[in-house]
């Protein structure tokens, strides 16, 4: 007779009752419990399990709603599949040099490690975009066009790019720039 598994209590929102949550995590326990997944020698080193969990990046953007959709159909037409993890700063590329606190760059630096060891990525991918709140707050005088903008949002990819090849030299760094009609422009990386 199977023991019954007991799932802790989940409820989505106040008004809700409770249901059991299931975890992948617990899933896989049960199969490795059950002898499903006993012909793996060890669930960390198969090649099938870390690819069921493998993402392909962690994107950088900005929380600005704005730009979100123009973000993410450039990722499909990339053909990430939905394949990546995202992490979400005002500022995007300006968060990692701590602003507006430093806790923006230190959650970064905690997501990008923890993408890298549970997801096995292997890229970069940081979205800036124009007329950002957040810049405006480094930047208090108007843009004189587009290419002024573009360029000065540039610098502080250029840094991002620079600090995560440092830290993480075997990623790759990709480079953003969408404007407010969605077109994605590539910045040039330094390396």
């Amino acid at each position: 007779m199977a023991k019954p598994v007991n799932l802790p209590d989940y409820s989505p929102c106040s008004c809700c009752p409770p249901i059991h949550a299931f975890s992948r995590r617990h899933f896989l326990r049960g199969l490795m419990a059950s002898g499903l997944l006993a012909g793996f020698p060890s669930m960390d080193n198969s090649p099938v399990l870390k690819n069921l969990f493998q993402a392909q990046a962690l994107v950088l953007s900005c929380i600005d709603f704005r730009f979100l959709n123009y973000q993410r159909s450039f990722l499909n037409e990339q053909n990430l599949d939905q394949a990546y993890d995202w992490v979400a700063l005002a500022g995007a590329s300006l968060a990692l040099t701590g602003f507006p606190h430093p806790a923006e760059a230190e959650t970064f630096w905690d997501q990008l490690a923890l993408s890298k060891q549970l997801h096995n990525i292997n890229r970069v991918i940081i979205f800036d975009h124009q007329d950002c709140g957040a810049y405006a707050k480094v930047h208090a005088q108007p843009f004189g066009d587009r290419q002024a903008e573009e360029n000065f949002h540039a610098g502080y990819l250029h840094q991002a790019e620079a600090q995560i090849r440092e830290r993480y030299p075997d990623l790759i760094v990709e480079l953003y720039f969408v404007d407010l009609t969605g077109q994605v422009k590539v910045i040039a990386s330094l390396a």
